[in-house]
């Protein structure tokens, strides 16, 4: 049985489908945080050691410690409510990306950047032979139409 299949290089002048992606929320949210406490420990590095004017981009450092927790208190409640928007979004593509993608015209799925028919797949998945036959419904349109023609 030849596994290979013409299908699955892109026509030329056709852009290939999306590269499924595995997504985890874990991930996701250890960058998203990194960035926010990056943000607090910036803020606060400027307060205590003056960042801003050894770099020149600010004259005097006036604020109080007061007001540099107030930031990072709006930087973190910031971070908690972003937080669960990438958990949920993150979330949800990962459980659509674990759909399994069927040709709409040849019925073959997609396993591993490859489309294989779905005896092959069901043979990769469980090791066992597929055969062929019909289901009681089907066998039942059958009679009825062969029965009205």
């Amino acid at each position: 049985m030849d596994t290979s299949n013409e299908s699955e290089m892109p026509k030329p002048g056709k852009a290939a489908p999306p590269a499924k992606q595995e997504v985890y929320w874990q991930k996701a949210l250890f960058w998203h945080g990194l960035g926010f406490v990056t943000i607090v420990m910036v803020l606060w590095a400027d307060k205590l050691f003056q960042i801003g004017q050894h770099l020149g981009v600010s004259d005097e450092n006036t604020e109080s410690y007061l007001e540099v927790s107030a930031k990072s208190g709006v930087v973190v409640l910031l971070w908690m409510f972003s937080a669960y928007k990438v958990y949920l979004i993150v979330s949800r593509l990962s459980y659509l990306e674990s759909f399994l993608h069927v040709c709409a015209w040849c019925r073959k799925i997609e396993v591993k950047h490859k489309w294989l028919t779905i005896e092959q797949h069901f043979a990769q998945q469980t090791g066992g032979k597929a055969s062929h036959g019909i289901c009681p419904e089907c066998a039942a349109k059958v009679a009825e139409e062969e029965g009205a023609t």
